[in-house]
C-alpha cells in the first residue's frame, strides 16, 4: 500500500453558518491522505500537488458547512484516483463559538 499525505494545509476560507464568516473568513487546516495499493517494484503516482489543487479549488468556494468542502474533495479525488483510499479531515481553527475552543472538525476515512 502506497500512502501520499499533505498535513497542515492552511487556508483562510468562506465557510460558516453565520453571515459574517462569509466576510471575515475562518481558517481551515486539512489533512488528507491517499492510499493505493501497490508492490515495492510498481509503485504508483500519487500527486500531491494534484491533492492540494482539489483542496484549495474546494475550500475557497463560499459555504456554510464544513461537510460541504469534505464531499467536494473526497468526490474530486475519487474522480482522479478511483479504487484508493481516502482519509480527509477539515478543522476550523478558533470557530466562532463564544468561548475558547482550538478547533471543530469533520473528518473522512474511506475507501
Amino acid at each position: 500500500m502506497l500512502t501520499v499525505a499533505l498535513s497542515g494545509v492552511r487556508f483562510h476560507a468562506p465557510v460558516g453558518a453565520y453571515p459574517q464568516e462569509a466576510l471575515i473568513y475562518n481558517e481551515l487546516e486539512l489533512h488528507i491522505a491517499v492510499a493505493q495499493k501497490a508492490e515495492i517494484t510498481d509503485l504508483p503516482f500519487l500527486n500531491y500537488v494534484t491533492l492540494y489543487h482539489i483542496a484549495k479549488k474546494a475550500v475557497l468556494e463560499p459555504t456554510p458547512l464544513l461537510e460541504n468542502i469534505l464531499q467536494k474533495i473526497v468526490k474530486n479525488i475519487l474522480a482522479v484516483y478511483p479504487n484508493t483510499k481516502i482519509n480527509v479531515e477539515i478543522r476550523k481553527l478558533s470557530p466562532p463559538l463564544g468561548g475558547e475552543v482550538t478547533y471543530s472538525s469533520v473528518k473522512w476515512e474511506g475507501d
